[in-house]
């Protein structure tokens, strides 16, 4: 008995300083939204590259004429499961407006011959947390170019790929604009897939094909 109640104290301690040291030991994004960076595989590259996948990457569409980004170009975001996250107008089977790809089938969305460009982002890691949060809620898709109703940025829906890519660098970076560096969400604007690359938090790293 005398030996028992020397050892319970004893593991109470350890287990004490364990569970303290693992939580100390994870991440501000990690504690937040509860993903371990860890379970992904840190091997995986681009298709057809040695390019490495990181969360948070923006995966930006040519500007092929006739591609899936017609003339303006497309973004999505890698997410914590290497899924691209992004919002377009196609009514497949995950409906209009929030989608959720493997990389694989993403490549197929676009016309034979685009190229789909990577582009690493600083402050990319909670944006990706984000967007894999709120990807679902969008469920209808629209840029205002004819009229201005539900343009302010901070309309969750209707919405369309740049403006969520914005959404989740500000909301996912604890209400910081990386992207435009000076927007806010009640601003009347449009973004760009142009102005989401352009940011001087995402550098050009290179690029994979489609997959027809």
């Amino acid at each position: 008995m005398k030996k028992l109640n020397i050892f319970l104290p004893a593991l109470l301690i350890l287990l004490f300083f364990t569970s303290f040291l693992g939580v100390t030991s994870v991440s501000a994004s990690e504690a937040t939204y509860g993903f371990a960076p860890s379970a992904l595989d840190p091997d995986s590259t681009y298709p057809g590259t040695n390019i490495r996948v990181r969360v948070g990457d923006v995966l930006y569409s040519s500007k092929a004429l006739g591609g899936s980004a017609m003339l303006v170009g497309h973004v999505g975001i890698i997410g914590p499961d290497y899924m691209v996250y992004h919002v377009n107008a196609i009514n497949d089977n995950q409906g209009e407006g929030g989608k959720r790809d493997t990389i694989s089938y993403y490549q197929t969305r676009h016309k034979a011959g685009e190229s789909i460009a990577v582009y690493r982002a600083t402050h990319g890691r909670n944006a990706a947390y984000w967007a894999q949060n709120n990807y679902s809620s969008v469920t209808s898709y629209h840029i205002p170019w004819a009229n201005w109703d539900n343009y302010q940025l901070k309309t969750m829906n209707p919405n369309y790929c740049s403006k969520f890519i914005w959404q989740a660098f500000y909301y996912g970076n604890y209400n910081t604009d990386f992207i435009m560096g000076h927007y806010e969400p009640n601003k009347e604007a449009i973004v760009t897939p142009g102005q989401v690359i352009n940011s001087n938090d995402l550098t050009y790293v290179g690029s994979f094909n489609s997959r027809n």
